[in-house]
């Protein structure tokens, strides 16, 4: 049960180290506009960004919520951006063991993607106040897992114990991106490319593979 509770809060504090991230970047990507205002080049323009969407991961991660928030560089004579970004995602229901698989009682994940983008400005309708972008970058994703489950043969002589874990790790991803904006709002499909984790909870093999799909609705703050 400690074991439980100390991997939620793990969980938490990852949670928390998200937010501060988010928070930081924010204020980062406040203080270079402000400072980008004060000191106009007319070519560079820094903006950040909040995100919210629908998440479609694989091997059984299960489809979820996604938030993000990013702080972009843009290069407005040549058309491309640069951008640092953070995504979270967590989730319970999940089915991420392979054969054969404990029986779960509880269990909670939190993947943070970290990832640097470029996008390059495919159309602008300034009558519309409309730009469209696509792009790719890279990064790698963090995980922070916790289970309890039962084990054990059962029966007369023997029964079943509860066992706590948690795990935490990550590994490299690229992605695809398009981002159509609209005024200060804007629609993003992006696409993960994730190298896959083989890790375990005691004798029993799990795989973390975030490769999905995910489109959310954001706002872009300049």
């Amino acid at each position: 049960m400690r074991k439980f509770l100390f991997s939620q809060k793990l969980i938490s504090l990852g949670l928390m180290s998200a937010v501060l991230v988010m928070a930081a970047m924010s204020s980062c990507s406040a203080a270079e506009s402000d400072s980008a205002k004060k000191n106009d080049t007319g070519n560079l323009r820094q903006y950040y960004s909040g995100k919210v969407g629908f998440y479609q991961p694989s091997d059984g991660l299960n489809n979820g919520l996604v938030l993000g928030i990013d702080g972009i560089t843009e290069f407005i004579h040549y058309n491309f951006f640069l951008s640092g970004a953070i995504d979270f995602y967590q989730k319970q229901t999940i089915d991420i063991f392979q054969q054969p698989k404990p029986d779960i009682s509880q269990q909670a994940i939190v993947l943070l993607p970290l990832h640097i983008n470029f996008g390059y400005k495919i159309f602008d309708i300034p009558d519309a106040d409309t730009r469209g972008y696509i792009g790719a970058g890279g990064g790698y994703y963090f995980y922070f897992y916790s289970v309890s489950y039962s084990s054990g043969s059962g029966g007369l002589l023997g029964g079943l114990s509860s066992q706590n874990d948690s795990k935490n790790g990550g590994s490299l991803f690229a992605t695809a991106f398009a981002r159509i904006l609209i005024g200060q709002i804007f629609l993003e499909p992006r696409l993960y490319f994730a190298s896959k984790k083989q890790d375990s909870a005691g004798s029993y093999n799990f795989t973390i593979n975030p490769s999905g799909f995910a489109i959310t609705l954001g706002f872009q703050y300049h």
